[in-house]
């Protein structure tokens, strides 16, 4: 009788042995999410990446486009963060760029403080390399879109960092994604990740060509989880940690744990929040000074919505918005108005 040796939720994720180190950081909301930059050599069909920020050299701190290394450090202290995964693109364009940060990260944070760092493996030398483990990168995971960019990952695996394969699950690609895991298995990699196929505003026209439709989730395409899950089943039992993280995961729940982090850390007194990550403020218009209650910004006053019936005020909103730098506006709602 066969032993069922998956663990894990199969609408977030299932895994045999154990989660990649920035994965279990991730699950945590721990991770600051570094894109580094946009630009990439590769035309994957099945690329996610927005239109906005694909082929652009672009930089962004989580949700937030920033212009300075520095705006990333002021990131992670608003979440608290545990480590950082640094993407894009395909960072190792921005090499400079990259090597700097995890310096600053490190240097700012102490050497426990995680880094992994995604790349396809196109333009890892034996010189990158070395520059990324001079730096104590701690995790590199290689999407090999071509099997000629292996050789990057057995070069990796000659230095001190942890080197795992990231892929993604294809319905009618499985032979190829087999061959991967096998040929991870026999050089010893430490471990491969699965991620669910997802259909995005950017790919939706390839992949529809394909014949590939959303029916899991905001994103998640038909077959992916099935395919994803015979590849488990197949190698369960294997030396390697085998991981599938769900489109769902990607698109929902990772983001909102991370809210909820930066909520716990970074929030204001007077602000509620949700179990969807986001915080609810009332804004008010009233000519008694409010500052015991919370602070003015121009002729409104931001306060606990718990408030809103022990004060005096001319004008009362409730915002519903993202805790991030953004601050991105989720609803607004006209409570109360003398004037009307």
């Amino acid at each position: 009788m066969r032993v069922n040796l998956l663990k894990g939720n199969p609408d977030i994720g299932l895994y045999n042995l154990f989660l990649p180190k920035g994965c279990e950081l991730c699950r945590l909301g721990g991770k600051l999410v570094v894109y580094i930059t946009g630009e990439c050599g590769d035309s994957c069909y099945y690329c996610p990446v927005s239109l906005e920020r694909f082929g652009k050299d672009v930089m962004y701190a989580n949700e937030a486009k920033v212009t300075s290394l520095i705006d990333y450090i002021y990131e992670a202290y608003r979440m608290n963060a545990l480590g950082a995964g640094i993407t894009g693109g395909d960072p190792i364009l921005a090499l400079d760029r990259v090597v700097n940060l995890i310096k600053m990260l490190k240097e700012e944070f102490g050497k426990d403080f995680h880094i992994h760092l995604y790349t396809s493996g196109r333009y890892v030398t034996l010189d990158v390399l070395r520059e990324l483990e001079k730096v104590r990168l701690d995790e590199i995971r290689f999407h090999p879109v071509k099997e000629e960019y292996l050789i990057a990952v057995e070069k990796a695996l000659k230095f001190n960092f942890d080197v795992g394969l990231e892929i993604p699950s294809i319905p009618g690609e499985e032979e190829y994604a087999e061959k991967l895991i096998k040929w991870a298995i026999e050089k010893k990699v430490k471990f491969v990740n699965i991620n669910e196929l997802e259909l995005t505003e950017r790919n939706y026209q390839k992949l529809n060509a394909k014949g590939f439709k959303i029916t899991h989730g905001v994103a998640g395409v038909k077959g992916s989880f099935e395919t994803a899950l015979k590849l488990l089943r197949k190698f369960e039992d294997s030396k390697i940690a085998l991981h599938y993280c769900s489109s769902i995961y990607k698109d929902i729940v990772e983001t909102r744990t991370r809210f909820l982090r930066i909520i716990k850390y970074s929030s204001k007194p007077y602000e509620n929040y949700t179990g969807e990550g986001t915080i609810v403020r009332a804004i008010v218009k009233s000519k008694d000074d409010l500052s015991d209650y919370g602070e003015k910004e121009g002729d409104y006053w931001s306060i606990s919505p718990d408030l809103i019936s022990s004060i005096n005020a001319d004008e009362v909103w409730l915002v519903e918005e993202h805790p991030d730098s953004r601050r991105l506006k989720v609803s607004e709602k006209l409570v109360y108005s003398k004037s009307k």
